[in-house]
């Protein structure tokens, strides 16, 4: 496994972070996702989004499925970032060394997801 410093390093990598690892708070899944059954998830939460018209949140979903559909492998890890003002959901390869896709939002002062 790789440690909170690398898997940030490598998340870093994929979007544009401000700040460093002190300015966020990491959590790595303990647990594995099957893609196949994440695939299914979001296609529906697409969907209710698109019919919410949540259209930034549906874009968002529809990047992260072409990210799942495009990869190879059965299993995947995630990891989670708060920031200040800031919350990412990532998914990686189960040996933590690519990021396959993600999902970012703004929190508000309440800690509340803005999207």
């Amino acid at each position: 496994m790789k440690t909170k410093e690398e898997v940030f390093t490598l998340i870093k990598k994929t979007v544009n972070l401000p700040g460093e690892i002190n300015d966020y708070q990491l959590r790595l899944s303990s647990g594995r996702f099957e893609r196949e059954n994440l695939i299914g998830i979001y296609k529906i939460r697409r969907g209710i989004a698109t019919r919410q018209e949540n259209f930034k949140l549906a874009e968002q979903m529809s990047f992260l499925l072409i990210g799942l559909e495009n990869d190879t492998g059965i299993l995947l890890k995630g990891a989670n970032i708060y920031g200040k003002n800031y919350f990412g959901m990532y998914y990686l390869s189960e040996d933590w060394n690519k990021v396959i896709g993600y999902l970012e939002s703004e929190v508000d002062e309440n800690g509340n997801l803005i999207n």
